[in-house]
């Protein structure tokens, strides 16, 4: 540490030299010393001589003496502590090594002996100036790998005076501590940082890292924007790399760069939610390293909000929206495809709505794999304009029952419908259809109907529909001749002509035939369908086309009923000869009937329910009996009338 020690000196009294301790009366040198007491510090590692006055924290040095001259019995003690002067000395304390423990001022003491070898000594307490250590810790330092080919090197050790970055092989380049150091890097991996002293060349230490190389950055792709109710942006996008920073950013004028960060997107995401104030704006995600300012970023492209507004008016909703987002539009209602409109719409009106109904419309701007979804935007269709008159078709059914079928033009639903029988009031409803269960069907019978929307909005009154009244009558007995006549039709449209066609009909309803009839309102030629009608009543309805109707029309069922036949023979010959063996019944229309067969004395010998079963004239086993017999018939007919008829028959030899 020094060359020569000038340390104040104090002759003193003789001391013995003790086995094991020396002790020093007096702690203060007084007196100057030359350089016959002249001493310094070597570097026990290097063996280089330490020319300051700094000695390194926990590195070993040696005491050499440079007196000169230098007696030849003359021994040295050294006591070294912190922070003033030994007074006392121990045998072992002529050791010259020494190695520094802790910090701060160090204070050497060397108890100088003369004549040692006499059996007495005197000497001189040599005290130099204080010397310093200093602590030499590997630094501390951080290391972010940047773009491609950089590393960010901060030193954060504050213990050196210098400090130096080596990056790999290449050359240690000084840095200052606290500031971020960007270089360049070429397949290397390490960093070692090095730290320094002014005045102690010795305490040096270093420090070594490694770090991971950041592959090539790739451009950010954003794939698409949804506008969530009144204030929020739900953003999606490509996969990110973990190693960059992202920012979503806002196009803004004022800003630098002429975009304003407004979030930090996490790299592991690959969707963000944004609170925004106003959900308006375009949009990018722009890739950073971490050692920001860098002249590593990439941004995606832009991607833009659509807002979108909707308004009703006179029954229409006008629907408007502003965007910068390039592409065409698809735009739903309701969550259904409504209409795809081309790039650069800015409006589009939707006549196909009832008045009173809210409807909800989502637009969508789609750019190749880009989409931006817009608000929600919800609006009841209102209006003051009257809705047009409903079209009326009316139509019997096979109860006789009049079924009225009203079609409002644009609206499916909704609303109420008034309908009116020859111009009274039937009933309001918000049905489509309604069965009217009239008790007669003499006169005119004529229906129209009036629709009011959901809006209190009142139509006109549809044209007057009648449907046809059908009547039937015999023109014989037998009923082998039958007239129809009916009223003329009149249907939703009365300038388009109708015609009509004469519909038999079974008892179930099922048509059996039918005859053409055009433009008449009568018919008497009905022989086809009689032939065809094998049943009691004969069943008849009109069948109506055109005058607008999207089906037929029907009337309603007129009947004729023919009269029921029975003959019974006046008397039969049970003989065995084949010829009137037994009693038979004869007639036309014989389904549900009773027929017996009494004896003079009042018992009943024969009865039979259906027209396969005769009498041979037999009573039990017995032959038969001539004479005369009282028969009673008892039907109900097929036109709900009760029949009785009785005779007598006589049963001949």
């Amino acid at each position: 540490m020094m060359k020569r020690i000038v340390p104040a000196l104090l002759f003193l009294f003789t001391l013995s030299l003790l086995p094991t301790t020396l002790v020093w009366a007096q702690c203060t040198p007084t007196v100057p010393v030359g350089p016959e007491f002249n001493f310094q510090f070597v570097d026990a590692l290097t063996k280089q001589p330490i020319t300051g006055r700094f000695l390194c924290l926990g590195r070993k040095v040696r005491i050499v003496d440079r007196s000169v001259p230098k007696p030849a019995n003359r021994r040295n003690f050294y006591k070294i502590a912190n922070p003033s002067a030994a007074c006392s000395f121990a045998e072992g304390d002529t050791s010259v090594f020494f190695t520094p423990e802790r910090e701060g001022p160090l204070v050497v003491s060397i108890n100088v002996n003369a004549n040692a070898g006499s059996g007495s000594s005197s000497g001189a307490l040599v005290v130099p100036p204080a010397f310093e250590v200093k602590a030499s810790p590997p630094p501390t330092f951080t290391l972010q790998a940047c773009g491609p080919g950089t590393v960010q090197v901060t030193v954060t050790d504050r213990t050196y005076d210098s400090y130096t970055v080596q990056v790999g092989s290449g050359p240690a380049v000084a840095v200052r501590s606290g500031t971020q150091t960007t270089f360049p890097v070429t397949g290397v991996t390490t960093v070692t940082v090095a730290g320094s002293y002014v005045s102690a060349e010795l305490c040096t230490n270093s420090a070594q890292q490694s770090f991971t190389p950041l592959p090539a950055p790739q451009q950010p792709v954003m794939q698409r924007l949804a506008v969530s109710g009144s204030n929020t942006l739900q953003f999606q996008f490509a996969a990110l790399q973990p190693a960059y920073t992202y920012s979503l950013q806002v196009a803004d004028g004022a800003a630098p760069t002429g975009y304003r960060t407004v979030a930090t997107v996490p790299a592991a995401a690959t969707s963000y939610t944004l609170a925004a104030t106003t959900p308006t704006g375009c949009y990018r995600l722009l890739l950073t390293d971490a050692c920001q300012p860098s002249t590593t970023a990439l941004s995606s492209t832009n991607i833009c909000a659509v807002a979108l507004t909707a308004t009703s008016l006179d029954g229409r909703n006008r629907l408007t929206w502003a965007t910068s987002q390039p592409g065409s539009f698809v735009l739903t209602r309701n969550g259904q495809t409504l209409r795809t409109l081309p790039a650069g719409t800015t409006q589009y009106e939707d006549p196909d709505v009832t008045c009173g109904e809210a409807y909800t419309y989502q637009l969508t701007a789609v750019s190749g794999s880009v989409a931006s979804v817009s608000n929600e935007a919800t609006v009841t269709t209102v209006s003051t304009l009257a809705p047009p008159a409903p079209r009326l078709s009316a139509s019997f059914n096979l109860r006789n029952q009049v079924e009225l079928t009203a079609v409002v033009p644009g609206t499916p639903t909704g609303g109420q419908l008034t309908y009116l029988r020859n111009g009274s009031e039937l009933r309001t409803t918000p049905n489509r259809t309604l069965r009217d269960s009239i008790n007669t069907l003499t006169g005119s019978l004529c229906y129209s109907a009036l629709f009011q929307n959901a809006c209190g909005n009142r139509s006109s009154s549809s044209p007057t529909t009648c449907p046809v009244l059908l009547t039937a009558s015999s023109a014989n007995q037998e009923g082998t001749l039958v007239s129809l006549t009916w009223t003329a039709f009149q249907g939703p449209d009365p300038a388009v002509p109708v015609s009509y066609r004469v519909v038999g009909l079974g008892a179930d309803g099922a048509a059996l035939g039918t005859i053409a009839a055009g433009t008449s309102l009568a018919i008497s030629d009905l022989a086809p369908l009689i032939s065809q009608q094998n049943q009691q009543v004969l069943r008849y309805r009109i069948e109506v086309t055109g005058g607008g109707l999207a089906s037929p029309s029907y009337s309603n069922i007129a009947t004729v009923a023919r009269a029921l036949k029975l003959f019974v023979p006046t008397a039969f010959t049970p003989n065995g000869d084949g010829l009137n063996d037994v009693l038979e019944l004869k007639g036309s229309y014989l389904d549900n009937f009773r027929f017996v067969v009494i004896d003079r004395n009042g018992q009943e010998v024969f009865k039979a329910t259906t027209r396969n079963q005769t009498w041979d004239g037999r009573i039990g086993t017995a032959a038969p009996v001539p004479g005369a017999y009282v028969w009673r018939f008892e039907a109900n007919d097929q036109a709900n009338q009760h029949v009785v008829r009785q005779g007598t028959v006589t049963i001949l030899r």
